[in-house]
């Protein structure tokens, strides 16, 4: 490949119509940023784009992308003074005729950032979080997944006419078969209402407040704890869930790699996060229709609106999030108006098309701008 040109400002640059994208990211687990661009690729590929992955080859993400079919280059980006990992990913760019660098969270970024100077490529960053804002200085655009991202990177002082907010987006898992089996399973008895909660199991996404509110509730109300429960923060809430008297009542389910299909047996979704950029879990609850009770923290109130698709509640309110799942577990009425109008949201503001279209438009925005 030779690398691109730079352009004078008075050039006129044509996007292609196919455009071929480079993905970033460091990782070696399974989160929201990791579901999200596996998301994104697949929707991109849907459109005839052309992707490839850049990063560690043992990650769940790698195997995702080599699964679909999809380019997969093994890259350890081994903090960040990996000089073999950052000449690997110039060339990548170059070998694979990269139209642009697409890099996620800080480390993705920082070497996305490098290697698009070194090759020649643009580069496109997503920021994730709402504190880290490191190493974005070399993106020509920066998308942040909620408004709450973009107004933490413009607080770190980057220009705020480079950034544009496009949220995330899920498949439509209505498309898919449910997994009717959860209730049987667990061996809920009748009348039972079923919470969960969809996340790692991690301080920061507060199943320990889900749980402490658990004890103030009625017996037909459970909990689900859809993640995996091998961390400290799993094996501290196994704990938690005894000495507070509802161990009976809390259900691990462990990693779950299709979680919106077991979401469609759950009678409402539940986020008491400390701290939130935009979870995806939200989305794909509204995808599903169901009604969500979440803190009022971060990008949540973007996705859920109060009384209308959901009920927000206040960080680190027990007693405010008993209270809202007491609520809606004693009126099923108001679950399935709060759910419906969530799905409704999902279709117009959440869907992986509508975050597919957003994506391309900034990547032709950059692509027909003059850079480097």
């Amino acid at each position: 490949m030779v690398a691109k040109s730079s352009q004078c400002p008075e050039d006129t640059a044509v996007a292609p119509a196919v455009m071929k994208i480079l993905f970033v990211l460091h990782s070696h687990s399974y989160g929201g940023a990791e579901m999200h661009l596996s998301e994104l690729a697949s929707g991109l590929s849907a459109q005839g784009h052309l992707v490839a992955f850049a990063g560690p080859g043992v990650s769940w993400l790698a195997q995702r992308f080599r699964v679909a079919g999809l380019a997969c280059y093994n890259l350890p980006m081994q903090g960040f003074f990996d000089v073999w990992s950052l000449v690997k990913l110039a060339w990548v760019a170059r070998r694979c005729g990269a139209d642009l660098i697409h890099g996620h969270l800080t480390r993705g970024t920082f070497y996305a950032g490098l290697a698009g100077r070194l090759a020649g490529v643009p580069v496109v960053a997503t920021a994730h979080s709402t504190n880290a804002g490191k190493h974005f200085g070399r993106a020509e655009r920066i998308i942040a997944v909620s408004r709450a991202v973009a107004e933490f990177l413009i607080a770190q002082g980057y220009n705020p006419s480079i950034i544009n907010v496009v949220h995330h987006g899920v498949a439509d898992p209505l498309r898919l078969p449910p997994h009717p089996v959860l209730r049987a399973t667990l061996g809920l008895p009748a009348g039972a209402v079923l919470c969960g909660i969809v996340a790692r199991l991690v301080r920061a996404k507060g199943q320990d407040l889900a749980i402490d509110a658990l004890a103030d509730c009625p017996d037909l109300i459970h909990l689900v704890l859809i993640g995996d429960e091998a961390t400290p923060w799993g094996k501290a809430m196994r704990a938690r869930a005894a000495a507070v008297g509802v161990a009976d009542r809390v259900h691990f389910l462990g990693f779950r790699d299709a979680a919106p299909q077991w979401m469609r047996e759950l009678d409402l979704v539940l986020a008491p996060s400390r701290r939130e950029a935009l979870s995806l879990t939200l989305a794909e609850a509204a995808a599903v229709g169901l009604p969500v009770i979440a803190a009022r923290v971060g990008g949540i109130p973007e996705v859920v609106a109060d009384g209308e698709t959901g009920l927000l509640v206040p960080a680190e309110d027990v007693a405010g999030l008993a209270a809202a799942m007491v609520r809606l577990a004693a009126d099923p009425g108001l679950r399935g108006r709060l759910g419906a109008q969530s799905r409704v949201r999902y279709l117009s503001q959440f869907s992986l098309e509508t975050m597919v279209d957003a994506t391309v438009a900034v990547y032709r925005q950059v692509l027909t701008s003059p850079h480097l």
